[in-house]
């Protein structure tokens, strides 16, 4: 292997340029190559859960952050046939917009020294079975070439880096969509990440203001395949069912255009192999329902920068720290994954979510404790405690 200490980063959201900033700040050279123009609009990974908000303060941007956030103060949650629940948050929580998220994020990234490219990365090079680099398409319509020792995919869903360095797995043959924006007018908008939820779908609203709010209605990929002919229709139809009498979109205007997301499912399988390191959202995705996105990638970016540092520094066969980074991030997914298909499994079976309602009202520390465990603050084991998830159930 050769001595090279340069990295090179297709992506520049929050995993990719938090992976640059830590790496930069420790004297790697690194480059950040972003096929957008910043700042982009995205209306997802826009809740800042404990867990995210503690990773941007030790990242030293929490200040800039916060000055463009709206704090949070917990969850409603109204399921069908079960009360509402309001789960406070017992540590800071914010909502906060990706164009003002991301630029942050990857200024942060420049200003410590990385090198930030506004290109199109189409293929990975390979030398002699080892990734080598990325070939990247410029503005001007050129394919170059751009070496590194470590070639780090954090470009989303569906990145190219895993898909040319076939560490993807095929996609589920069912999934669910998002279909929603930013909106005005909603009434009542008092600091609550607010959850209608039943028949596999859900009505989510982040409120980024007093008067402004992130809006999803996310539901299986067959029911949004009936609004073909009317997506707004549709979109409004499912809103009011969901949120029965309480939340629907009469009255209130969307800002900007109307954003699809979707399938909410992708999975690789490896975090890294041959010198390829995957972050954030391109090393597997979670149902954004219960809002882990922003932790995971940013969490993620912390444990694969110290990796490659460590990498970098031994350049040994005996311990390889990537080998352990990928380890770490598929036991991480693994029981965030099935925290997940636990919640969801609470609050989308009527008989279920009204028991869990009643004993979240009896023993509010079993619900506080699964916020606590679903925002990072502990391990995501501890909710599959007795105290936790078999208060909730038993």
């Amino acid at each position: 292997m050769n001595e090279r200490r340069n990295v090179v980063i297709a992506g520049g959201g929050p995993a990719g340029s938090a992976t640059a900033l830590r790496l930069a700040r420790a004297g790697v050279d690194v480059r950040v190559v972003e096929r957008a123009k910043f700042p982009r609009r995205k209306v997802c990974g826009e809740y800042l859960n404990a867990g995210a908000v503690a990773a941007l303060d030790d990242l030293g941007v929490l200040d800039a952050v916060k000055a463009a956030s709206a704090p949070l103060r917990g969850v409603r949650l109204v399921a069908e046939g079960a009360p509402p629940v309001v789960l406070p948050f017992r540590r800071p929580a914010l909502a906060c917009a990706r164009e003002v998220l991301d630029a942050i994020l990857l200024d942060a990234a420049s200003a410590a020294g990385a090198v930030v490219e506004h290109a199109r990365v189409e293929e990975v090079m390979v030398d002699e079975g080892w990734a080598a680099g990325v070939y990247v398409r410029t503005p001007e319509g050129e394919l170059e070439e751009r070496p590194a020792r470590y070639v780090v995919g954090a470009d989303g869903v569906g990145s190219v880096i895993a898909r040319r360095c076939e560490m993807t797995k095929p996609p589920p043959r069912s999934a669910r969509y998002a279909v929603g924006g930013h909106y005005a007018g909603f009434a009542g908008l008092d600091g609550h990440v607010e959850m209608y939820v039943g028949g596999g779908a859900y009505f989510a609203l982040n409120p980024l203001s007093d008067v402004r709010a992130n809006v999803m209605v996310v539901v299986p990929k067959e029911r949004l395949g009936q609004w073909s002919r009317d997506v707004d229709a549709g979109l409004g139809g499912a809103a009011a069912a969901l949120g029965r009498g309480v939340r629907s979109f009469e009255g209130v205007t969307r800002l900007g255009p109307r954003v699809s997301v979707g399938p909410l499912a992708y999975a690789t399988y490896v975090a890294y192999q041959a010198d390829t390191v995957l972050v954030g959202d391109a090393a597997g995705f979670l149902d954004p329902f219960t809002g882990q996105g922003m932790f995971l990638a940013l969490s993620g970016a912390e444990r694969a920068a110290a990796a490659i540092l460590c990498a970098l520094e031994t350049n040994g066969p005996l311990w390889d720290p990537l080998e352990e980074y990928a380890r770490w991030r598929a036991r991480d997914v693994a029981w965030r994954g099935r925290l997940s298909k636990a919640v969801a499994l609470l609050v989308d079976v009527p008989l279920l979510a009204r028991r869990a309602a009643e004993r979240i009202q009896r023993f509010p520390d079993a619900g506080a404790a699964l916020i606590d465990a679903l925002s990072g603050i502990v391990p995501p084991q501890r909710a599959f405690r007795p105290s936790v998830l078999g208060r909730l159930l038993a």
